[in-house]
């Protein structure tokens, strides 16, 4: 919340810079410019000549600028906690609202209550103030959205080349990994066979999912059981070592980007698995009505490194994440030095 309070101001501040601008140069300037050409001509009562300070002080310093610096601030209001969240009609209503209540205020200021009643012209600024402010959120939305557009197509290159660097040939390694499934089950290990056979499924969906946004929640769900899968074959069989994992993802048809959870998981085993000093793992993950709920808890094993300073993985993830939904995650996280808590909440797309 403070964040968008704080991303309002400084739109709200860039916005009145641009009005004010604007309305200096088609009043402040043409006066000033006749005054330099042709003389004074506009005078107090006492006949002495308005100045040019004078004229701007009027102009600036007034209470009906002040109305506009309000109209200004209820218009980046509406934009932040209206636009795209309600259908196009009810944002328009707002924003015949959110003009309605300056201009009146302005109105009663200049003891013209009884006019607002009288007189329908008035209805002409207050429709105008509407088009404005719906002008503008279009405005806004388009150049967010070429904004967001351009991040996206550079966060997915960095993935995609970030992802090359860390693998072999494909075709090198699957044919690699056919020959030894079919060496283990020719030796009777078919253990072994289905831990390649889980490798292999692991390194196909890495490779196509990279080339991807979204891809069915399934499909991520199936990754990982194959990765927790793969983990747990590797790791001894000791009562200090505990995983416990829950995964309750019955919901169909809906997406989420590729290879987006993992790197939580993997940095729970990363930082939470010793051989020699006890140690647990719980993961889990839900799905209720498109909301993905994610909670991994690892404990920290002394002599790893602190986990604030190697979590490299994790920042790239969230920058993703910032990226693929706005407005549409939570994450928090703690540690206490024994153990690391993370929380992740996602709003699916369908």
């Amino acid at each position: 919340m403070k964040k968008r309070i704080r991303t309002i101001l400084q739109y709200w501040l860039a916005h009145c810079t641009a009005v004010w601008v604007v309305i200096n140069m088609f009043t402040v300037i043409p006066y000033l410019v006749i005054v330099n050409t042709s003389g004074d001509y506009l005078f107090y009562e006492d006949k002495t000549p308005v100045s040019i300070w004078d004229y701007f002080s009027q102009n600036n310093f007034s209470y009906d600028m002040l109305m506009v610096l309000f109209f200004l601030l209820l218009v980046e209001i509406n934009y932040n906690f209206s636009f795209t969240r309600v259908r196009w009609y009810l944002f328009l209503a707002i924003s015949l609202l959110i003009s309605i209540i300056p201009f009146t205020m302005l109105q009663l200021h200049h003891e013209n209550a009884r006019r607002i009643i009288e007189n329908m012209s008035v209805l002409r600024p207050i429709l105008l103030m509407t088009v404005y402010a719906f002008l503008y959120a279009l405005i806004r939305d388009y150049f967010y959205q070429l904004k967001y557009k351009k991040e996206m197509q550079q966060q997915q290159a960095e993935f995609e080349l970030n992802t090359l660097k860390s693998q072999l040939n494909p075709h090198f390694l699957f044919n690699s990994l056919n020959y030894l499934y079919g060496t283990a089950l020719k030796e009777g290990a078919p253990q072994t066979a289905n831990g390649i056979d889980q490798l292999s499924d692991l390194l196909r969906y890495t490779i196509t999912g990279m080339h991807s946004d979204f891809v069915p929640l399934e499909e991520e769900v199936v990754f990982i059981n194959n990765y927790l899968s793969l983990q747990k074959e590797r790791l001894p069989a000791k009562e200090h070592i505990v995983i416990d994992v829950h995964l309750n993802v019955n919901e169909k048809g809906w997406k989420i980007a590729p290879l987006l959870l993992l790197t939580f998981i993997e940095n729970a085993f990363k930082y939470g698995i010793s051989m020699s000093e006890s140690s647990a793992i719980k993961i889990d993950l839900e799905v209720i009505n498109g909301r993905l709920n994610l909670k991994v808890v690892n404990t920290i094993i002394s002599g790893h490194y602190h986990i604030e300073g190697n979590n490299t993985g994790i920042k790239s993830t969230l920058r993703r994440i910032k990226l693929l939904y706005p407005d549409k995650h939570k994450f928090e996280n703690f540690t206490d030095g024994t153990v690391y808590k993370i929380s992740l909440q996602l709003l699916l797309n369908k």
